[in-house]
């Protein structure tokens, strides 16, 4: 497919992305954590863990989003594909991934059930707290279930949508429809004699899905604003708390706005105007690819905000290493706290390496500027130099 080379190097790159920064989310959030963050940084990591799956996923399938006319599919080359070339694996694999997507219907309205009870001061809270956190955790299981099994019995690839798809697939694409897998589904299909019949096992799955994301969308937004005003009564009723506490509620409710319009751009209202496109039988074709780019992305841009806006978070960031100058101008590197070797500047702006507090040999410079080896603390032997540069 011509345009999925360059959508691959896109998943590729996210993916990577992916993977290295809720890594360090996760570390941090275990690690660099505030004790009154509570029972929310399981949440965290739980959701964490859901998007370095999907990002796996989704580079190992390479899935293409496509929309034509009344039929919306997500379609998986079978020629070469990173995982499999077996046509039925990757059936239910495909299923595995959309089901993720349906999970995550689930995750965004989840993280904003806690964050109301914590501000409303709500008693519910406690149910995070104890073994009916179990049942909260279940929800994006419970949606991605549903949307994964509507996959496998309601849009599953038939007759009817390979004849109709055969010549778009080689037009935009430049692929035979035996070179690859689908599931979507086809709302109206096209008969023989002309005419049209609506597929009501597709219109069940479309209007089932639908529903998810129109929930998710409508509890987001209806909990970010009474999160919002409650925030605001939080405060003011709670000034005799700590300031740290209070500007660290803030703090998780920017994060969490943030973190949700990121979904909301790249995942909701992308899905749900190929829905409503499809229902309405308009003709997207290759313009639909666009959501395989922004779900693609999704996962490596959604650990940002909690890194970037919760300050525990960013100052372990800002402290790990850091950009510095010498006397002279000269850009250098610094050592981290953990005392790892690092770039410096000598006193004439030579760069030079010094050691880590824990004595590795290193360079350094001669009083005349030139580079020498030093030795440890440990007495390790090392090059240096005469007072005239030479090496002796």
């Amino acid at each position: 497919m011509k345009s999925k080379k360059y959508v691959d190097l896109l998943q590729i790159f996210s993916t990577g992305t992916s993977i290295f920064l809720n890594t360090i989310l996760i570390i941090l959030i275990i690690t660099k954590s505030p004790k009154h963050l509570g029972s929310y940084k399981y949440l965290m990591i739980y959701i964490s863990i859901y998007e370095l799956v999907y990002a796996i996923l989704d580079v190992l399938l390479a899935p293409l989003i496509f929309s034509q006319g009344s039929i919306f599919l997500v379609i998986i080359s079978t020629i070469d594909n990173r995982l499999t070339t077996n046509k039925q694996v990757l059936l239910y694999l495909n299923s595995i991934w959309c089901a993720f997507f349906g999970a995550f219907m689930g995750v965004f309205a989840l993280q904003f059930i806690y964050r109301y009870y914590v501000i409303s001061g709500s008693i519910k809270i406690k149910s995070f707290n104890d073994y009916r956190i179990v049942f909260w955790m279940s929800i994006p299981i419970i949606t991605g279930v549903i949307w994964g099994i509507l996959t496998q019995t309601l849009i599953v690839p038939t007759e009817q949508t390979d004849r109709a798809i055969e010549n778009v697939l080689l037009i935009e694409f430049d692929t035979h429809i035996d070179d690859i897998i689908y599931v979507g589904p086809y709302l109206y299909q096209k008969q023989l004699d002309g005419s049209v019949k609506i597929n009501k096992e597709s219109m069940i799955a479309m209007i089932v899905m639908m529903s998810i994301i129109l929930f998710s969308i409508s509890f987001i937004i209806f909990s970010a604003i009474k999160c919002f005003l409650k925030l605001i009564i939080f405060v003011k009723v709670n000034r005799s708390l700590s300031r740290n506490y209070n500007s660290f509620q803030k703090q998780l409710f920017y994060a969490l706005i943030v973190q949700t319009l990121i979904p909301l751009i790249l995942m909701h209202f992308p899905a749900l105007t190929l829905f409503i496109c499809t229902m309405l039988d308009i003709n997207l074709g290759h313009i639909s690819v666009v959501v395989t780019i922004t779900v693609a992305i999704f996962p490596a841009l959604d650990p940002l905000p909690v890194m970037l806006i919760i300050k525990d978070y960013r100052c372990a960031l800002s402290s790990s290493a850091a950009w510095t100058t010498s006397p002279q101008g000269s850009a250098a590197w610094t050592t981290s706290p953990q005392g790892l070797a690092a770039w410096t500047t000598s006193p004439q702006g030579l760069a030079a390496w010094t050691t880590s507090p824990q004595g590795l040999a290193a360079w350094t410079t001669s009083p005349q500027g030139l580079a020498a080896w030093t030795t440890s603390p440990q007495g390790s032997a090392a090059w240096t130099t005469s007072p005239q540069g030479l090496a002796p």
